[in-house]
């Protein structure tokens, strides 16, 4: 199980900020924005789980300030705000944020046992609604399958080949775009007939147009069409 976030921070302790989220291997980062207007297209693009927001000692421009007004913001349009921890070095905004509907804020530098308290909290709550398997109709049969078993899937015509884990491989009667949108995050389309997920990713050969599964067992290519999703890939494991 893992839930995505995403860091808005232009400071320069960034670095120490995601070395301490890192030592909580559920929470996977996406995103790394310095400023106000990329965090909002970032948040609003890759919708993750869990939102880390410095509101103090930023290097950006005036106009690019990021402020407690983000939030403001998202709600122009979004239904419902991710979860959202304020990071900041005074507890001066702490009331404010808490009226804005955050749910951490955490004082600078980050107390680790604080930033865990926070994120255990998380879990608690939204565990029970994660959705982790997906449902396989195959032949008649329902095959429901754990998300970080998938290796990855093969267009067949309108078909979806399921290559797993264990070596098995579970024909779907629905095409590769119908699973793309139900795929949590981890789930990368690199190819018109392929996605993947980035948690069996070992290599990856731009020269060769190759991406190297389950430790370099299994190859598969991937298109200019989506080489931004393999620019996204290799930050995300770098």
């Amino acid at each position: 199980m893992q839930f995505s976030y995403v860091l808005i921070d232009g400071s320069q302790s960034k670095e120490s900020t995601l070395e301490l989220i890192k030592v909580h291997d559920v929470f996977l980062c996406v995103a790394v924005c310095t400023n106000r207007s990329e965090g909002i297209n970032t948040i609003l693009e890759l919708k993750p789980d869990v939102v880390f927001i410095n509101i103090s000692n930023t290097n950006s421009a005036p106009q690019e300030t990021i402020s407690l007004s983000l939030l403001s913001e998202l709600h122009e349009f979004l239904d419902a705000l991710p979860t959202t921890i304020v990071l900041s070095t005074s507890k001066d905004l702490a009331f404010d944020a808490y009226q804005r509907g955050v749910s951490g804020y955490l004082l600078s530098p980050i107390d680790p046992n604080e930033l865990r308290k926070c994120l255990l909290r998380y879990q608690k709550k939204h565990t029970a609604l994660y959705v982790d398997k997906i449902s396989i109709k195959s032949n008649g049969d329902y095959h429901f399958i754990k998300t970080l078993d998938i290796v990855y899937l093969k267009a067949d015509n309108n078909t979806t080949d399921f290559y797993l884990q264990s070596g098995k491989i579970i024909t779907a009667f629905k095409t590769l775009k119908y699973f793309e949108k139900l795929l949590p995050f981890y789930f990368f389309r690199i190819h018109h007939s392929y996605i993947i997920n980035v948690n069996h990713v070992s290599r990856i050969n731009l020269g060769k147009s190759q991406c190297y599964l389950m430790n370099n067992e299994i190859i598969v290519p991937f298109s200019r069409t989506y080489k931004d999703n393999i620019d996204t890939i290799i930050i995300r494991i770098s």
